[in-house]
């Protein structure tokens, strides 16, 4: 139940490999594309995987070079490697601006043989948002939740074995009056989750807590994409740098939430940085300034 491979290795070579032993890598979404390396350096989420959560803490462990020519050497192929420092955790998501990671020992577990999915009709009112808390009060997490406000609609997917899918789907279904649901398979699974990743340089990444989201839906400019309850974030696409767009970073800090951007062509349109800075993150920044003390790569900062 444990891969190794190189950080060069594609994630869709990775993904089809191990389905030939009906098998899926932890943490990563069925339509995940990219390297190992580049998903395991990536600092945000995707969208919302809540059964398997974030790829980088599946990793069991990591081989690599420091930015000063050193070995890195951090954890092993079995969960029982943990003494010492986790480096695996410290380098997860820092963009490889702390080292080089050439090898990682990933977890695997059985593919689930059942899929379904539970649509409903959104309307930005008190009913659907009880619905929603009612949803969210469940005693299980959804593979995926996405509320959809241009569709007007929310989306859950299901994974598991058939009669857990079942019992959870009867759950979800007398929620609401107007949900319909049915079984999907692999192919479909891949292009719903494709359907909800932001469009290349178009998207901001607004987090905020689950009981603010109403008020946001309903004040903030822009279309927004989806919103992915399990994961606390959303998509907010439509945009334009100038007042709006401060107004809008204005009223998510008021709601002690952050605005970041989706990729790297939104960093560079709106002047959001890609990663929210962390005054409390004070080993990575101490760590940085000794391996690049001219500030040559770009990472946590103010708003530009």
């Amino acid at each position: 139940m444990v891969a190794t491979v190189g950080a060069a290795t594609s994630v869709k070579f990775l993904r089809e490999e191990v389905q030939k032993k009906g098998l899926i890598v932890s943490g990563v979404l069925p339509d995940e594309g990219g390297t190992v390396g580049g998903l395991f350096s990536d600092p945000r989420e995707g969208p919302a995987d809540s059964c398997t959560g974030r790829f980088r803490d599946h990793v069991l462990g990591i081989e690599g070079v420091r930015g000063d020519g050193g070995p890195i050497l951090s954890g092993g192929r079995v969960v029982k490697n943990v003494t010492g420092y986790d480096l695996t955790r410290l380098l997860g998501g820092a963009m490889g601006a702390l080292g080089v990671v050439t090898r990682l020992h990933l977890r695997l577990e059985s593919a689930p043989p059942c899929w379904n999915i539970i649509r409903w009709e959104f309307h930005n009112d008190e009913q659907c948002w009880k619905r929603l808390d009612r949803l969210r009060a469940l005693p299980f997490e959804p593979h995926l939740i996405c509320i959809e406000p241009q569709q007007q609609q929310v989306v859950i997917l299901l994974s598991g074995t058939v009669r857990s899918v079942e019992e959870k789907k009867d759950l979800i279904v007398n929620l609401s009056n107007e949900a319909t649901s049915r079984q999907i398979d692999g192919g479909e699974t891949m292009a719903i989750h494709a359907r909800m990743r932001a469009d290349r340089g178009q998207a901001l990444r607004v987090r905020v807590r689950w009981q603010e989201w109403r008020t946001l839906l309903s004040t903030a400019g822009g279309g927004w994409k989806a919103v992915f309850p399990a994961a606390g974030y959303g998509l907010l696409q439509g945009w334009q740098r100038g007042d709006l767009l401060d107004h809008l970073f204005e009223q998510v800090q008021q709601l002690e939430g952050r605005v970041t951007a989706e990729d790297l062509q939104a960093q560079k349109r709106s002047g959001i940085p890609l990663v929210a800075a962390d005054p409390s993150d004070v080993l990575t920044r101490k760590l940085r300034m000794n391996w690049d003390p001219q500030k040559n790569l770009d990472w946590h900062g103010d708003r530009k």
